[in-house]
């Protein structure tokens, strides 16, 4: 990755001696990183080789992969093991997601190849930015459409505002790199997150609750219960309540930023009359609020004055004009932050709340030797209201605008899923239904611009509806050789309408059709019942769409194209010594086309405007390993390497960006190292010890060169000791995350150029906690 260090007056550094100067430092810099790894991983291994010898007749265990066997994935749609599997997936069962302190989905990075997932005051606080391989999305309000598809219990997720979950009840998640058109179809073209919630069981009575204490004001607790009803039918439900306090101090009102509260209830009834047919319902509402957007502004603040023909931002129309008209303060380095977990607050306090409520059914009917016919049908609601001030100050010089969206999505997906010839050919097929609304909402409170409101005279509504139609699967050539396949057809039928506010008369309207055929073609070869190998390529599309309507634009509301992609993926799946030793090594090689990339600027208003444009073409590759290894029958550890290098090749018309520019969220290097010991006394008690290091390399923030900041490496460890007494029930677990309290930032914007000053997302510091947790 070839990285531009930027001022925050965007003066590119240049000389040859700062150049090698930055490349010494990067040099030390990862040379101390790899060295604290290295030290805690060893000293890891020292404490835990003692104690495995201290106690020799115990068994090894990871997860739940050695209590139960093989982990299973359902990548493909369908059930198998994660060795068998042609794809890039990380799979974490209930247990690996304990041991890591995987409580939220921005966690999965600490573990997870070529992942990074953080909120985003560029998106408002309360969304979740995703990005794989260097393919993902900053904003989902203006259009765009995500690089990741989000799955909950294969329920697409229609929204980035609330897709920060929080861990409670699940049975898994997998995570799969590269495109995957051909099953998942739209919006995965970078890869796909599925989250599997615990089904009702009707065979037996469960109840379990779990609680967490910590620092921060950090109070959560959740449980569930599963009751059988007659040998053929069951309900479950789960709740929680999970609060953290903020971290960030507000230093004009002595308030904390950062603070996360969220509270869920879902409840399931599950019919099984037999082993061949079931009936699945459930229904599911959520509230999550982000008090406090945690960010740091280190400035400069103070406006300088414009190039000769160049535009003046708003903050220095504010000081030369405004400000001295109306005896307000001056926007100056007085309202940075005085300190790093600082801030000196707003006029109006931000937040981002989000509801969410979804209702599905599933049904699954066994009809004929090795044939499944199955139905998704969902329906979701998700209505946000989030408080932003882009100039991060009390003055009024822009923002303070309280925004409403509301997403309303039901999609019907019908399955047909086959096991032919003795198992020889491999199917799952389908057909694919998806209608979505985001009606237009009025602002609760309009912006402040340069003093005064900016009126909201219009708003805008969207309408798509999609369809689809798939198949993939594997066919036996010969022995151990596989022909891997798959197509998939979609149409997205997308319309936008602009009314005005307050006669809700129509101002404009476009609409538009996206056809796509995305495809999967490869081999698969088994040379050992432990060794496979596997080529695939494959092929991923975005559909493209409609900026927001400007009254000042011809058209009023500006297209922008498809983005596709074209995938050659290469990867070994292989256990040595009995299992006891795993490898799985990726390599991939990306073209990608006209790439959609977000631009913020300000309209005539002066209010912030981010519009989606097309960059010409890029191309990435790199490699992936995630290994892990039995060094004793207690003793496991493994971990993940990700190696990435992407570049444009052409920017076509797409304005901010070069092709030396360096593409947003790619960081170079990832990697991730662990370490589980589980020790079983004689009573049956078992205590499981467990660290983990996670490590992300330098990185840029957004995709245009004017608005982006580098966000600088940084290496985070968790460790978790976790007893359990001997009937199983009863545990109890210390745990830390973020061990060396390292200061990192997970994304910001630079608002400097246009209404404000440079924002840094800050991630959380230290955290000690205790988690109990009982069970009947």
């Amino acid at each position: 990755m070839r990285l531009r260090w930027l001022t925050i007056t965007y003066q590119t550094i240049t000389t040859a001696d700062a150049s090698r100067e930055r490349r010494r430092s990067r040099e030390k810099k990862m040379r101390k990183t790899l060295n604290v790894a290295a030290s805690t991983f060893a000293l890891a291994i020292a404490l835990q080789t003692q104690a495995a010898a201290q106690e020799a007749q115990v068994r090894n265990s990871i997860g739940d992969r050695q209590e139960e066997g093989e982990i299973i994935v359902t990548a493909q749609r369908r059930e198998q093991r994660l060795q068998d599997a042609p794809v890039a997936v990380t799979a974490l069962t209930p247990a690996a997601l304990d041991q890591f302190n995987v409580t939220t989905t921005r966690d999965l990075m600490t573990v997870v190849p070529s992942l990074q997932v953080s909120t985003s005051s560029n998106a408002g606080g309360g969304a979740a930015t995703f990005f794989i391989r260097g393919m993902g999305q900053l904003q989902s309000a203006n259009g765009a459409e995500p690089a990741v598809g989000i799955y909950v219990d294969d329920l697409y997720y229609p929204t980035l505002q609330g897709s920060i979950f929080d861990v409670v009840d699940l049975a898994g998640v997998e995570v799969l790199r590269g495109p995957q058109g051909t099953l998942f179809g739209r919006n995965t073209i970078g890869g796909a997150i599925r989250y599997t919630t615990r089904s009702a069981n009707v065979s037996d009575f469960d109840a379990r609750i779990t609680g967490r204490v910590g620092s921060f004001e950090r109070y959560e607790i959740s449980g569930s219960v599963n009751v059988p009803i007659a040998a053929i039918a069951a309900l479950r439900f789960t709740g929680g309540h999970l609060e953290r306090g903020g971290y960030v101090d507000i230093q004009s009102t002595g308030g904390k930023a950062g603070g996360a509260r969220t509270d869920l209830i879902r409840g399931q009834l599950r019919i099984e009359p037999s082993s061949d047919f079931y009936i699945e319902a459930s229904a599911q509402y959520s509230k999550f609020r982000l008090n406090g957007i945690p960010y740091n502004v280190p400035g400069p603040l103070t406006p300088v004055a414009p190039r000769p023909g160049g535009t003046p931002t708003t903050p220095f129309v504010y000081n030369t004009t405004v400000a001295p008209a109306r005896g307000l303060p001056l926007y100056t380095d007085a309202y940075r932050s005085t300190c790093y977990y600082c801030q000196f607050g707003t006029n109006f306090p931000e937040f981002a709340e989000v509801r969410y409520e979804n209702a599905l059914i599933r049904v699954g009917w066994k009809f004929a030797a090795g044939l499944e016919l199955k139905s998704i049908t969902g329906w979701q609601s998700t209505s946000t209201r989030r408080s932003q001030d882009q100039d991060s100050t009390p003055l009024p010089i822009s923002g303070g605008i309280l925004q409403r969206e509301q997403v309303y999505a039901f999609s019907e997906e019908l399955q047909l899923n086959g096991r032919l010839f003795e198992g020889k050919a491999n199917f799952v097929s389908g057909l694919f239904y998806y209608n979505e609304r985001q009606p237009g909402r009025r602002p609760e409170r309009d912006n402040i611009v340069r003093g005064d409101p900016v009126p909201t005279t219009s708003f805008g509504s969207r309408f798509l509806k999609s369809y689809a139609a798939y198949i993939d699967g594997s066919v036996e050539l010969a022995d151990n050789l596989l022909l891997l396949g798959g197509f998939r057809y979609s149409k997205d039928d997308k319309r936008i309408v602009q009314a005005a506010v307050p006669s809700g008369a129509t101002l404009d309207s476009a609409a538009k059709t996206f056809n796509s055929t995305t495809y999967r073609i490869g081999l698969q070869y088994s040379w050992t019942p432990d060794i496979m190998t596997y080529f695939n390529a494959a092929s991923g599309f975005r559909a493209g769409g409609f900026n927001l309507y400007s009254p000042t634009n011809t058209p009023r509301f500006q297209p922008f194209d498809p983005e596709t992609a074209r995938s050659y993926e290469f990867g070994a799946r292989m256990q040595f010594l009995d299992r006891l030793i795993t490898i799985n090594p990726t390599a991939f090689y990306v073209d990608w086309s006209k790439i959609q990339i977000q631009a913020i600027g300000t309209d005539v208003n002066g209010v912030v405007v981010r519009s989606l444009q097309n960059a010409g073409a890029a191309r990435s590759y790199g490699f992936e390993l995630e290994w892990s290894a039995g060094l004793s029958e207690a003793f496991r550890i493994g971990g993940s390497f990700g190696y990435l290098n992407v570049h444009y090749t052409d920017v076509g018309n797409a304005t901010g960006i070069t092709v030396n520019s360096d593409l947003q969220r790619s960081p170079p290097i990832t990697f991730s190292l662990n370490a589980v010991h589980t020790r079983r006394f004689d009573s049956g008690a078992k205590l499981v010890s467990s660290i983990n290091y996670g490590f992300t390399d330098d990185q840029r923030s957004t995709a245009t060169d004017s608005d982006t900041l580098i966000l600088h490496a940084y290496g985070l460890i968790n460790a978790r000791v976790e007893f359990t007494e001997p009937s199983g029930r009863f545990s109890i677990a210390p745990f830390v995350t973020n061990l060396l309290d390292k200061r990192y930032t997970v994304g910001g914007v630079n608002f400097y150029g246009n209404v404000g000053a440079a924002r840094y997302d800050l991630g959380r510091p230290r955290e000690i906690g205790l988690m109990l947790r009982a069970s009947l």
